[in-house]
Formats: structure tokens, C-alpha cells, sequence
């Protein structure tokens, strides 16, 4: 007991600042965003398409303005920007509560997606500006691991206020934000910047100097063809329950494997990190991924979509720390930010490919009566990515 109180203590307070600001921002965002489709579509009574095409505004300024966002962040400064991407996204969040018509609706969306855009970026590179080479790994791993408790807790929280009323998750969203402003505003110390501002690139030139970093875009592409994986889940476990248990309760076999995530994110984010390169973390992750996938496809009972669920969970567990790290790796000293707000542009369209291509297999194997079809791509696509990582780590080992 004692040994966890000194490591607990030994924790510095920015960090407890900032850990406190995942888990509240996580649950703020988790009991909302899952419930407003339903709310657009059942309480609105919007049309499918139109529910589709706001939330794509939120994804697009979110993700999209996501590589000017994190330039900003270099040059404006981290604590600075989180706070005025958490007004933002307070001010586009407190908007839901309040407005039924669709302007208002693309207008809570568009800031809801910018303030994010904007504190993101900025966030990440704080914890790695806080950090060491030696914690960095460590550190990422507890954020990933706060978020998913996050996802947990949000949307129930989210599904016991909408009982009421949809604005009583609007404004406690809101509120959660107000509280994560305040208290970056008043304990979260300013950073010393480790490139005075005044010898920084303007905008444009420091977008250039990322994105000529050939190296860097070689991960971004594996990164991307990892993430357009990771965003299978949210359709492959609904199509598959569909077809073998049309009664089951999805909401279950997601939050276990959260769950999953929440007990093992730190020690096997760690294990990794202290047994292979950084490129065989992120294979063994996206091995997972792809591994699990193929696992919810081929069975026949609910029971192996959970051993698929739970492989896929973990597959990111090794994945998404070790990411972070090396993006925080490849920007160095400096434009931490700006190399997140890259790598965050490409994780969207890794997101959309997966989102598009998934559909379009599933679609297709239905037609075709191939089973078997997009299962084995996922497993092809995760398995080409692996050797292309794994060649890249030879490359850097020599």
C-alpha cells in the first residue's frame, strides 16, 4: 500500500490535471454523441440522411481542421488553445439542448467538431512536452485508459438523463466541459516553450516541414490502414449479431470490452513497449485488429464475437499508445502538435476508407453469397500492413 501512495504522489500535478481532463472530457463526449443520433432521428424526426450528413460536419471539422488546428497549437501554445477549443466545444455542445431545426443543428455540430479539433492536438502535445522518453509510453497508456473508462461511464450516464429529456444531456455535457475549462484555466500551468515562438515557421512553411518528412508519412500511411480496421468495429459487430443473434444486447458486448481495455491498457501498453520495437508493438496491434475481425466473422455463436470483440479491444490496447508515442517521437522538440494534427487527419481518412470500404464488402458478400469475404480482406489488408511495418523497423534498426 505504501509503494502505491509514494507512485501515486509522485505523479506530478499538471499530469493529474490533465488526467482528470481525459476522463471528463471522455464522459462528456460519450454521453452525448451516441445518444444524438437517436435523438435526431426519434425526437427530430430527421431524416436518415440528414442525421448522416451532420454528423458528418462534425467529423469533417473535427478531423478535418485538425492539421491547421495543431499548427496553431505550436505557436499559440498548448494550454492556451485547450482552453479556447474547450469553449468552443462548450458553446457547440450547449447548442444541442436548445435548438430543433437543422441551421441551428449543422452550426452545434460544425463548433462542436472545431473545438475538439483544437484541443486535441493541443492535449496530446502537452503530455508529451510533460513527459520523458523513458514515461512517455507509460503516460499515453493511462490517457487511453481514462478515455475508455470514459466510454463506460458516459453512456449510461447519457442513457439515465435522457429518460427525462435530451436538453438534461446537453447541459450536463456542457457543464462537464465548463468544469474541464476552469480547471485547466486556474492548475494548468503554462509550458515553456522548447522553440521560442518568435524563431517558429510561419503556418504554412511548418505544415510543409511535416509533411515533408518522409519518414513521418510512411507511418501516417500504416497508422491509416491500421485506423480503417479499428473503425470496423462499430459496424462488423452489429452486422454479425445481426445474422447469428438478432436479440442480443450490443451496448453489452461493447462495454466488456472496454472494460477489457480499462484492466489491461498500462501493463500490456508497458509489456510491449519493453519487449519489441516500436514497429512490432503497433504489427502485434494491428495482428489483433485484423485477428479478431476475422474471428467475429467466422463464428457462429455470440460467444466467439465476444473472444473476437475482446482480441480486437486489445489489438488496441498495443496500438494506440504506442502511436502516440512515436508521433510525439517523430516531431521531437518541436511542432508536437502540429505532427498530431497531422496524424490525426490521417487517422480520419483511414476512418472514412474503412467506414466506405467495410460497407461496400459487406454489401457485397451479401450479394455474392461470399461469406468469408470481408473477413478475409480484413485479415489480408492487416497482415500486408504488418509487413510493411515490420520492413520499416529493419530499415530504422540498421
Amino acid at each position: 500500500m505504501g509503494a502505491i501512495w509514494n507512485k501515486l504522489t509522485a505523479i506530478k500535478l499538471p499530469f493529474w490535471i490533465m488526467f482528470m481532463n481525459t476522463f471528463s472530457m471522455a464522459v462528456g463526449f460519450y454521453m452525448m454523441i451516441p445518444l444524438l443520433a437517436s435523438y435526431l432521428l426519434y425526437d427530430l424526426l430527421l431524416t436518415v440522411m440528414m442525421v448522416g450528413v451532420i454528423s458528418a460536419i462534425r467529423s469533417f471539422s473535427q478531423q478535418g481542421l485538425s492539421v491547421l488546428c495543431g499548427t496553431l497549437a505550436d505557436r499559440l501554445g498548448y494550454k492556451r488553445t485547450i482552453l479556447v477549443g474547450l469553449l468552443i466545444r462548450t458553446f457547440g455542445f450547449g447548442m444541442f439542448g436548445f435548438v430543433d431545426h437543422i441551421p441551428g443543428l449543422i452550426v452545434a455540430c460544425f463548433f462542436s467538431g472545431l473545438g475538439a479539433a483544437l484541443f486535441q492536438p493541443a492535449s496530446y502535445a502537452y503530455y508529451a512536452a510533460l513527459s520523458t522518453s523513458a514515461n512517455r509510453i507509460t503516460i499515453y497508456a493511462i490517457r487511453e485508459m481514462l478515455s475508455n473508462m470514459g466510454f463506460v461511464v458516459g453512456p449510461m450516464l447519457g442513457a439515465l438523463l435522457m429518460s427525462f429529456r435530451f436538453t438534461y444531456v446537453s447541459m450536463t455535457a456542457t457543464l462537464i466541459f465548463v468544469f474541464s475549462f476552469f480547471l485547466s484555466l486556474f492548475f494548468l500551468p503554462n509550458l515553456k516553450e522548447a522553440q521560442p515562438r518568435a524563431e517558429l515557421p510561419g503556418i504554412w512553411p511548418q505544415m510543409k516541414k511535416v509533411m515533408y518528412n518522409r519518414s513521418f508519412r510512411r507511418f501516417m500511411i500504416f497508422t491509416m490502414i491500421s485506423w480503417s480496421l479499428v473503425a470496423q468495429l462499430y459496424i462488423a459487430v452489429p452486422f454479425r449479431v445481426s445474422q447469428i443473434a438478432s436479440g442480443a444486447n450490443i451496448g453489452l458486448i461493447y462495454s466488456c470490452g472496454a472494460i477489457v481495455m480499462v484492466l489491461l491498457q498500462v501493463p500490456l501498453a508497458k509489456l510491449g513497449n519493453n519487449n519489441l520495437q516500436p514497429f512490432g508493438v503497433m504489427s502485434l496491434g494491428t495482428l489483433l485488429l485484423a485477428g479478431g475481425l476475422f474471428a467475429i466473422g467466422m463464428t457462429g455463436s455470440l460467444a466467439g464475437i465476444y473472444v473476437g470483440v475482446i482480441a480486437f479491444m486489445i489489438g488496441q490496447v498495443f496500438l494506440q499508445p504506442m502511436m502516440n508515442t512515436m508521433v510525439s517521437d517523430y516531431a521531437g522538440s518541436g511542432s508536437i502538435a502540429s505532427y498530431f494534427g497531422f496524424n490525426s487527419f490521417a487517422l480520419s481518412i483511414g476512418a472514412m476508407i474503412g467506414n466506405v470500404g467495410g460497407g461496400y464488402l459487406y454489401d457485397l458478400a451479401n450479394l455474392l453469397g461470399w461469406r468469408l469475404l470481408p473477413w478475409s480482406c480484413f485479415l489480408f489488408i492487416g497482415l500486408v500492413n504488418i509487413g510493411f511495418m515490420l520492413k520499416e523497423q529493419r530499415v530504422r534498426s540498421h
